[in-house]
């Protein structure tokens, strides 16, 4: 993870501090120690970031296995930098957690996994920030890897036969495959277009898979 934060670092020009759990002493402790226990039990990294993951509402994508955002709050910037310590074999100090998460001020850093067909290129998808009536896009955006699965054909056909006078689906066989691209982004807000303490969904769009809609309540996440 340590290229993650490294790519934040041009993002600390913004001066609007990114704020939910606030993060007091009290607080930048519980998170070190979520993170040293995450790194100490060998917990893989989705599963560690699963309290801030939100799965997509409308389940509309065909190609869809498990689409997820992940909010990186404050919290759990933290949690990470302690986690990354644990790794290096140093002790996560407060002073330098502190630092290293006031380099995103400003910033709602939006973690997206999604899927599609192909692996989508810039200019091929969409993404954007809806809180009411306001709209905002992205400023800035990684494209962090992909990777491509056999995944189960939700669109595959199913044979029916009569039984008597009733229609049954034919005894299932083989289930038919299809490659599916698993893609992973970092998506930046800047914090001051809108209120990052308020609801808002993360819309991402492409010309294969329609629109995929993820809905945050900042207040359910630390």
């Amino acid at each position: 993870m340590k290229q993650f934060f490294f790519t934040l670092l041009f993002c600390s020009i913004l001066s609007q501090c990114f704020a939910l759990v606030p993060m007091t002493d009290e607080n930048i402790n519980k998170a070190i120690q979520y993170g040293v226990a995450g790194k100490q039990d060998n917990q893989a990294m989705p599963d560690f970031l699963n309290p801030w993951k939100m799965a997509e509402r409308t389940l509309k994508n065909p190609y869809r296995e498990k689409e997820t955002i992940v909010l990186y709050t404050p919290f759990l910037l933290t949690a990470i930098h302690a986690r990354d310590k644990v790794e290096e074999s140093r002790v996560p100090e407060l002073a330098d957690i502190r630092a290293a998460v006031k380099e995103y001020e400003g910033i709602t850093l939006i973690g997206a996994r999604i899927n599609a067909p192909v692996v989508l290129k810039e200019g091929e998808y969409t993404a954007k920030l809806v809180q009411g009536k306001t709209e905002i896009a992205p400023y800035a955006f990684n494209f962090l890897s992909w990777e491509m699965l056999d995944a189960v054909d939700r669109e595959a056909p199913v044979e029916m036969k009569p039984t008597g006078d009733i229609m049954r689906p034919e005894k299932a066989g083989p289930p038919k495959m299809r490659k599916i691209a698993v893609l992973d982004y970092q998506f930046y807000f800047d914090s001051s277009q809108f209120d990052p303490n308020q609801r808002f969904a993360i819309l991402i769009s492409d010309k294969y898979c329609g629109e995929r809609r993820f809905e945050v309540d900042p207040a359910s996440i630390r």
